[in-house]
């Protein structure tokens, strides 16, 4: 049985797991490794993970997985437990659009979740081949995962590893949320290992925190940024990248998707994917019915009138009026949402800089929003009203916030330019590319076809070649017939008397002999008949003749599984090449299944007649078998006829 490349820690190949049989491996995590198999009892496809945590275990020989030290063990124990019983609580969630865990059990000293496997396209190879997604096309997409996650986060589970690349969109267009196997509860009190996370999607408190910050909040991030990698075409950017920026002294690097989505995408869907990016967890929806309120419009609400419109200042949305120490971060919020509206709203950032300054002794409680200031030449009467105009501070801090907002504005558009040159430069690439490999294409087809007809040149020679020799051949027959005649002169009466006899007719081996030169001479009409009736006569050299010609495509449409059937035939009969290629054809899975062990048997079949590459043959793929395997082998090899006793 054979590895797949590139997982070196995987289980082979055609291994069984009780009635289980692995096919490939799909992927492979810190925590484990996900097979294709089959369920040999249901006959139908099944995904399975096992629990093979790297940082701390390791696989052996006999396939079983173990701590990689006595000091490992506690927390690789710990982690099975853990698999195990996260496993039974998930099987109890039957959700359309959440993967259905079908089973768990424990083999090979570790423990494997059986799922149902779903096919379909990866939402992140839609997304690669497409860019983005229109916004219904995305809300069909986020709204039954919404449904089903919330489902999870009921039950106090997180699945803490959502991206594209773990939505699968069915053929009925239907999403699936896929790879539960790192789900965890928020709060937990493991051994310490390694935190792996998914940059670009997982919020910051997955690179610090084991779990008590960690909650639905957590996974609200993950799905808001993949809502960003469907409206702006690139994942955003990385939470570790973004604390820079947060925790020191610059703003935000994080390019907000009312920016990178504004004029194509609705207000409402900018702003709950604005909030679910929030950087700080407590700031942003806490559970998925608080964010899906936001995301979705709700029946009976009236929309929100255009802010150009408003008498008053816009109010703050509940976690924007938790105040916040430094006032700069007021500023920048306000900057950030006057460049998505496209003018500039002074008055906001007055409202922002007084509920953004907890006034001394009132931290934690939102001050009332002041009156907005408008243009001086029509103040006279406002200033009666309120008795005295904005104070010179708040002005240099209002304009302070324009020159921050033209700022942020000229690194928007030069941003926005160098969205657009790169997107130019990997079109051109890509069609030049393309050119190459049309190019490179044209150059294999037309070095083939030279060949071919170089092979059919050199065989036409040596057939003509051939048949020169057998002329000459046949005419030193003749000669020395004629010199027998004249030395038997009464033997020639005789026989000049005697009727003429006809030459008997060609032998079916003299017959095959001259279909194999018609069928490597290119007559290929000429060679098939002979072949077809003498193998269906059961003559093995026929059938070996008959299957090539199946699975070389000559004089017949190409077809492996009939080659299979007739190289079956005649290395039934002991014909060594023909059990040779049979083995061939199940090691490499063309015209059958793919079998390692009938592989190994008919390369055993035909190492047995002395054909040496069949010997090596065997020898590497008595490699993938277990011995029990090999002795059975030996068995049915043994039953075989010897080699020469073919017809």
């Amino acid at each position: 049985m054979q590895t797949d490349e590139g997982y070196p820690d995987a289980l082979p190949r055609g291994y069984h797991l009780h009635w289980y049989v692995l096919e490939q491996v799909l992927g492979q995590g810190g925590f484990g490794i996900t097979y294709l198999a089959r369920d040999t009892n249901l006959d139908q496809r099944v995904a399975i993970k096992e629990y093979l945590p790297v940082e701390v275990a390791a696989r052996r020989n006999d396939a079983s997985v173990r701590a990689r030290t006595e000091e490992h063990d506690e927390r690789y124990r710990w982690g099975l437990a853990r698999f195990i019983r996260e496993a039974r609580t998930l099987a109890r969630f039957d959700h359309p659009n959440i993967v259905r865990v079908l089973s768990v059990f424990e083999f090979n000293n570790t423990a494997y979740m059986v799922m149902r496997f779903e096919e379909g396209s990866n939402l992140g190879a839609v997304l690669e081949k497409r860019g983005t997604l229109p916004e219904a096309e995305l809300m069909r997409i986020v709204q039954p995962i919404l449904d089903g996650l919330e489902l999870v986060h009921n039950a106090g589970f997180i699945h803490r590893d959502i991206k594209p690349d773990n939505i699968h969109i069915r053929a009925d267009g239907s999403p699936v949320l896929l790879d539960f196997g790192s789900a965890r509860q928020p709060v937990t009190h493991a051994p310490s290992m390694t935190i792996l996370v998914a940059p670009g999607y997982a919020p910051f408190e997955q690179y610090y925190s084991s779990g008590e910050n960690q909650g639905p909040w957590t996974d609200i991030y993950a799905l808001g940024a993949t809502c960003y990698r469907a409206i702006s075409g690139a994942a955003p950017l990385d939470a570790i990248a973004r604390s820079k920026g947060v925790l020191g002294s610059a703003r935000d690097m994080l390019v907000p998707p009312s920016v990178v989505g504004a004029g194509r995408y609705s207000e409402r869907l900018l702003k709950a994917v604005d909030h679910a990016l929030e950087f700080e967890e407590r700031k942003r929806p806490q559970n998925i019915a608080d964010w899906r309120r936001e995301l979705l419009p709700q029946t009976g609400v009236p929309p929100a009138e255009p802010a150009t419109q408003k008498a008053g200042p816009t109010p703050l949305r509940q976690h924007e009026q938790t105040p916040l120490k430094p006032a700069r971060v007021g500023i920048r919020t306000f900057v950030l949402a006057g460049v998505v509206g496209g003018v500039v709203a002074i008055a906001g950032a007055a409202v922002l800089l007084r509920v953004y300054q907890p006034e001394h002794g009132n931290e934690g409680k939102t001050q009332p929003l002041p009156p907005p200031p408008v243009d001086s030449s029509k103040t006279k009467p406002l200033e009666a009203d309120r008795g005295e105009a904005e104070p010179p501070k708040v002005q240099k801090k209002i304009v302070a916030a324009q020159d921050e907002q033209l700022q942020l504005k000229a690194q928007i558009e030069k941003l926005q330019k160098q969205i657009d040159e790169q997107h130019q430069r990997e079109v051109e690439a890509a069609r030049k590319q393309e050119e190459a490999l049309k190019q490179e294409e044209a150059r294999k087809q037309e070095a083939a076809k030279k060949l071919a007809a170089e092979r059919q040149q050199k065989l036409a020679q040596q057939l003509a070649e051939a048949r020169k020799r057998q002329a000459e051949a046949e005419q030193k027959r003749l000669a020395a017939e004629r010199e027998a005649a004249k030395q038997a002169s009464v033997q020639t009466q005789v026989a000049a008397v005697a009727p003429v006899v006809a030459p008997p007719p060609p032998s079916p081996a003299q017959l095959l002999k001259t279909a194999e030169s018609d069928y490597a001479a290119g007559r290929y009409a000429d060679a098939l008949p002979v072949f077809k009736q003498q193998a269906e006569g059961g003559d093995a050299e026929a059938q070996l003749d008959l299957g090539r010609a199946f699975a070389e495509g000559h004089g017949v449409k190409r077809d492996v599984a009939s080659a299979a059937v007739w190289y079956r035939k005649a290395a039934f009969q002991g014909h060594p090449e023909a059990q040779l290629r049979l083995g061939q054809l199940y090691a490499d899975g063309q015209g059958v299944p793919r079998d390692d062990f009938q592989a190994y048997v008919w390369f055993s079949a035909a190492a047995r007649g002395g054909n040496a590459s069949a010997k090596a043959r065997q020898e590497e793929t008595a490699k993938l078998l277990q011995p029990v395997e090999i002795a059975q082998a030996g068995k049915l090899v043994a039953s075989l006829p010897l080699p020469g006793a073919a017809k």
